[in-house]
């Protein structure tokens, strides 16, 4: 019987995409046991006298996981020192879904300004970042620069340590490599190519982790100093133990980062859905977001989670979907963004967590109506080093005059990266001439070519990184042609 529920249990999880339930009540059950103060040595002889064998004593939460005989439950229960007796509930990745070969490698890295900011030199360089999954395939070609270490919280074998990711469809290996999948010219790369990955496994080979297990990495992350966690796994229901840990991690300066669930718009999930950690949904590359994102109030940002090619477990890849894939996006902007330095947003006279994720959230383009929404938060995620907030675009209408000489347009470019998209109305092109300082910068200047001349979209990308361009457009065409340029300061 018991293992036909834990059968049923794994279908209803496929089914899902992302699941996690309570471990049902048997003669010896794995509980949570909280305690109303920090349990010390008369909590463990409490836990001991009621027939109970400590699993762990949380450090970080004022908690204890046991196994309790269940006669023995309701009288603990009724201890008035125990606040809490719950059933372990088991996390579960969640689940990505297979993608195809029609997107291009890493479109998201791209997509968020993190190609910019490579071509900057920064690269997430000393950040370290916790990956609480199933492990990380460590002798990957494209990870093996970035793994640093990490421990393993699954196997019952305390003298067991290797973090292997030894899941089904490498799911820790794929979140890994869009975080930090080396800058090599070769396959796919990170968000944050120079991070330092450290593989925390809390997921078995099945996507599957009792609750204590991710309470102990969380732990072990504040204990070994990360900078950031990624979480791409979750719960269905909330664990008083996890929250306490959540929020002491958050306390002691870690950004959390956690996919928010592939429930096709049911509730955010845990540990995404707790103030301390940030909730990201998945986009497509038109910036949609995805049908299959849990949404709510919780969402904080939105990031490209569809098509996603990355690393897998022996110096492969694959496309994978989902928020599982959304939230690295995110941890590897933050990355970035510790690599560079943030200020002091809110005003406290410290430069930590708190103020990365306003710079995240500040940053972020919106997708939806002004302002924060329950399917894509603040927006996009952006990595924008240059002010609080992404420039807004400036639109251009470029057009032959009547008399058929070319109205050309002039735009200055500041210090950064700019994409310059055109919208195609019936010109058959636009020709960009570049200057610095009055003089013609050939390498800058183009020629753009519209494949037909109504309903044409082309897009170029130009670098005045430290520099100051004068751009001017001259369009070329019948008179009275017409297109416009929108100009977008991505970085």
């Amino acid at each position: 019987m018991k293992n036909g529920r834990i059968h049923g249990l794994v279908m209803l999880c496929t089914a899902l995409s992302f699941c996690a339930a309570s471990v049902a009540w048997s003669a010896d059950q794995a509980v949570i046991i909280g305690f109303h103060k920090k349990p010390g040595v008369a909590e463990k002889t409490r836990v001991q006298g009621h027939k109970g064998k400590i699993k762990r004593q949380f450090k970080l939460a004022r908690a204890i996981a046991a196994h309790l005989p269940e006669e023995e439950i309701a009288r603990l229960k009724a201890d008035p020192s125990v606040a809490y007796v719950l059933p372990e509930a088991m996390a579960m990745a969640i689940e990505p879904v297979l993608g195809g070969p029609e997107y291009d490698a890493a479109w998201g890295v791209d997509h968020i300004g993190a190609t910019a900011a490579h071509a900057q030199g920064i690269l997430g360089d000393g950040v370290k970042v916790a990956v609480l999954d199933t492990g990380i395939d460590y002798t990957h070609p494209e990870l093996v620069a970035a793994y640093r270490g990490g421990d393993n919280f699954v196997s019952l074998d305390a003298d067991y340590h290797d973090p292997y990711d030894d899941s089904w469809n490498s799911h820790g290996t794929h979140v890994a490599g869009v975080i930090a999948a080396a800058k090599n010219d070769a396959g796919v790369v990170g968000v944050a190519p120079n991070a330092e990955l450290y593989a925390v496994k809390i997921l078995d080979g099945a996507g599957f982790g009792p609750e204590s297990a991710v309470i102990a990495g969380i732990e072990w992350a504040v204990a070994n100093q990360m900078n950031v966690i990624n979480f791409s796994l979750g719960l269905f229901n909330p664990s008083p133990a996890l929250e306490e840990v959540c929020q002491a991690a958050y306390d002691a300066g870690i950004l959390m980062v956690a996919a928010a669930g592939n429930t096709f718009g049911s509730e955010v999930l845990f540990p995404a859905r707790y103030p301390s950690v940030v909730a990201v949904s998945a986009t497509a590359p038109d910036d949609a977001v995805a049908a299959i994102s849990s949404i709510g109030p919780e969402v904080e940002l939105a990031a490209p989670g569809i098509g996603i090619n990355s690393t897998i477990a022996g110096g492969s890849y694959n496309y994978l979907s989902g928020t599982s894939q959304a939230a690295p996006h995110v941890a590897g902007i933050a990355a970035l963004l510790l690599a560079t330095g943030v200020e002091d947003a809110n005003g406290d006279g410290l430069t930590d967590n708190r103020d990365v994720r306003l710079k995240l959230q500040n940053t972020a383009i919106d997708l939806g109506p002004t302002g924060p929404d329950t399917t894509s938060g603040y927006g996009l995620v952006n990595i924008a080093t240059d002010g609080d907030n992404p420039e807004a675009p400036t639109t251009l209408v470029l057009s032959r005059d009547a008399g058929g000489m070319g109205s050309s347009e002039r735009m200055t470019l500041v210090d950064g990266q700019f994409t310059l998209s055109f919208i195609n109305n019936s010109l058959t092109g636009v020709v960009i001439q570049v200057y610095e300082n009055g003089i013609r910068v050939p390498e800058l200047s183009d020629w753009v070519k519209f494949k037909r001349t109504a309903s044409s979209v082309s897009a170029i990308e130009l670098n005045a990184a430290g520099r100051t361009l004068d751009v001017v457009f001259i369009p070329k065409g019948k008179r009275g042609a017409t297109a416009e340029v929108e100009i977008r300061k991505t970085f």
